[in-house]
């Protein structure tokens, strides 16, 4: 723990201020509560864990704990609790305050920590080619002298300059993939982690036209090409019809990821075959036994009709043949100005800029003709009764209730009012995972002409495929 640099500090409040002539005192009611006391911390491993003694109180004590980014209000009672993974070579501060059933708030006791050791790989990520998995990383910022892989029982040990590796032969299951590097002190860094699931790797594009051929002679221009981008791209995808899935002739075991790319210029409401209660409950069977989906736009109803989301939220559905428009629209990612999501998978590669009002940023369709095509939630802290719009309840509510991530709106927003882009996490009994797109500025096929971020919409798509492939 030598190398570890621990500073305890009192944050004090009140102040004497005195001039020449005059003395002016200021009296300051000390707090209500008083704060935690004897706090200390142990590290092990990638874990520290922390212990204090509570305060007096007549009504029962809580901690409320922050790490500067998030905030955690722990057990009643408790004196204990552990945090990780920490990072080596990052510094940390953690605040601990008191509060009681009385609504008293005590100062805050701060924790400094920061954990010596070497650098960790950076930006993990997997593959599966058949029965084997291919894994690989960004080389750690300060040289190593070792990395070592495990995935299962195999262990790897690799030269510093490796940057990947394959492992052979790998039952169908749920693994946990984890890389760690250790440096000429022999201090090891940080485990760096990847939940990675072995299993089919085929995926189905699914519509409601009878097959492959009569989708790209007579689909919508955006199902066409997202059609013929992911058959140009993924070897093992097919296309597959909700008449198809009606009437047994496919089997969706064989798929690892469903994708209804419902961008159409028909309207927003769901196919009768879509609906029907066999589909549905084919459907909602595959998802629930771990399958995942990627759903775009319209596709967002019929949450509903699996039964993932049941709450009747607010929704706003763009229809219409589009008009001209010459401005550049985006997507943000800092949601609400606040949560950061651009470090998700799904937007590996993808370049973002930092606006001046702490909004991050891409663009992702350029000027010309747009259909604007959005499906999205809305009104959230309104439907939820925790106004105003920029309420961090809503936001932690919202993703709580449905087991979410948020991780994109539209660019120019800076609150909670709409949610445009989200993941939707294991949940109950539905193991699957699902991906949803809705944002109008998504499009496939800009008509007026190339879109100039094309390649960022199939970076995306690429990325949500490719991490659900994961799951």
């Amino acid at each position: 723990m030598k190398n570890n640099k621990l500073i305890y500090s009192l944050m004090l409040a009140g102040g004497l201020a005195i001039t020449a002539c005059q003395k002016n005192e200021i009296n300051v009611a000390p707090a209500n509560l008083a704060p935690v006391s004897n706090l200390s911390y142990t590290l092990n491993g990638d874990t520290v864990q922390f212990s204090w003694s509570l305060p007096q109180s007549s009504s029962p004590v809580k901690v409320v704990f922050d790490d500067g980014a998030t905030s955690k209000e722990l057990d009643v009672n408790a004196t204990t609790f552990k945090y990780g993974i920490v990072e080596t070579n990052k510094d940390y501060t953690f605040s601990f305050k008191a509060s009681d059933a009385n609504g008293n708030l005590s100062l805050g006791e701060i924790v400094k920590l920061n954990r010596a050791g070497a650098a960790p790989v950076k930006d993990v990520d997997a593959k599966q080619e058949e029965s084997n998995v291919i894994v690989s990383w960004a080389a750690p910022a300060q040289p190593v002298t070792k990395i070592q892989v495990k995935l299962g029982t195999q262990t790897l040990d690799l030269s510093p300059s490796a940057t990947s590796c394959q492992f052979h032969n790998i039952s169908k299951g749920s693994y946990t993939i984890s890389v760690v590097t250790t440096n000429s002190a022999n201090q090891v860094s940080n485990t760096v982690y990847l939940p990675f699931k072995v299993g089919p790797v085929a995926v189905a594009y699914v519509g409601v036209y009878a097959d492959s051929t009569a989708l790209l002679s007579t689909g919508d221009d955006d199902e066409i090409a997202a059609a013929k981008w992911l058959f140009g791209n993924y070897a093992k995808s097919e296309y597959v019809s909700f008449n198809e899935i009606k009437n047994g002739t496919v089997d969706l075991s064989q798929f690892r990821v469903l994708w209804w790319n419902f961008d159409v210029q028909t309207g927003s409401a769901l196919p009768a075959v879509a609906t029907d209660a066999t589909v549905v409950s084919k459907i909602t069977t595959f998802y629930k036994n771990g399958g995942n989906l990627l759903f775009d736009k319209y596709a967002l109803q019929y949450f509903a009709n699996l039964g993932r989301i049941t709450e009747p939220y607010f929704a706003e559905y763009g229809n219409g043949d589009g008009f001209n428009n010459p401005d550049t629209w985006g997507i943000g990612v800092k949601i609400g100005k606040k949560k950061d999501k651009s470090q998700h998978p799904l937007y590996k590669g993808i370049s973002m800029t930092t606006q001046s009002d702490n909004r991050i940023t891409f663009p992702i369709i350029s000027g010309g003709w747009k259909e604007n095509h959005n499906a999205v939630y809305i009104r959230i802290p309104e439907y939820l009764k925790l106004e105003p719009n920029d309420n961090d309840a809503a936001y932690n509510k919202f993703a709580s209730d449905n087991a979410l991530e948020w991780l994109g709106q539209w660019d120019g927003m800076g609150d909670y009012w709409m949610v445009g882009m989200f993941e939707l996490k294991p949940k109950n009994d539905y193991q699957g995972s699902a991906i949803f797109l809705g944002i109008g500025a998504i499009e496939w096929n800009q008509i007026s002409g190339p879109n100039q971020y094309q390649s960022t919409v199939e970076k995306l798509y690429k990325n949500a495929i490719d991490y659900l492939k994961t799951k």
